[in-house]
């Protein structure tokens, strides 16, 4: 074996991630690089066809506005505290977002019977349909985009969404629960 192989993880490979003494610790990292690079690619994808819908069927919504009526609609009623949070948002920002929803008739508020400090928030007909619209644009826009890939290449990305879904879901759980450990241990002193 020439003396420029790089180590025993690249056996039987050849090319110049094998050529150069030590490259290997670098390839492993640039081809990890390529991965986050690939998923960033599709993540601003995605963020453009989130964006584009809500424009498109909103047109006088912000993203963060939008945002905020999909919490409300997904957690009905619902506090702004609540709302704020999911969101990792300043619950200051949430009741800007909320007032703008609320003069636009896509929320409507109540006082928690429960806590008179509280404000419940839930969405309205109208709220609920634009949030309904918004949805079968995406699908429309993602269907569009799978379409264009073989069968095999769709069923594979399909996958590989649902699993990332999933990993990103856990981890964002795990990063709640150790913010909140925090903030409750931050509490106690």
């Amino acid at each position: 074996m020439s003396p420029y192989r790089a180590d025993a993880a690249f056996a039987g490979r050849t090319g110049p991630e094998v050529a150069v003494p030590g490259f290997a610790a670098y390839y492993a990292c640039v081809t990890q690089m390529t991965a986050v690079d690939g998923a960033l690619a599709v993540l601003r994808a995605m963020v453009a066809i989130a964006d584009s819908t809500v424009e498109r069927n909103t047109g006088q919504l912000t993203l963060t506005q939008f945002r905020t009526l999909r919490a409300v609609d997904g957690h009905t009623p619902v506090t702004m505290g609540r709302v704020a949070d999911e969101l990792a948002l300043n619950p200051s920002t949430v009741t800007r977002a909320c007032d703008r929803l609320a003069a636009m008739d896509l929320v409507q508020r109540a006082e928690n019977p429960l806590n008179k400090r509280e404000t419940l928030l839930a969405p309205t007909a109208k709220g609920r349909r634009l949030v309904n619209r918004v949805d079968e644009d995406r699908r429309r826009e993602l269907a569009t985009v799978l379409d264009r890939l073989d069968a095999e290449t769709r069923a594979t990305v399909i996958t590989a969404f649902a699993r990332f879904a999933a990993a990103a879901s856990e981890t964002t759980e795990e990063q709640l629960r150790t913010a909140k450990k925090s903030l409750s241990q931050a509490d106690r002193k």
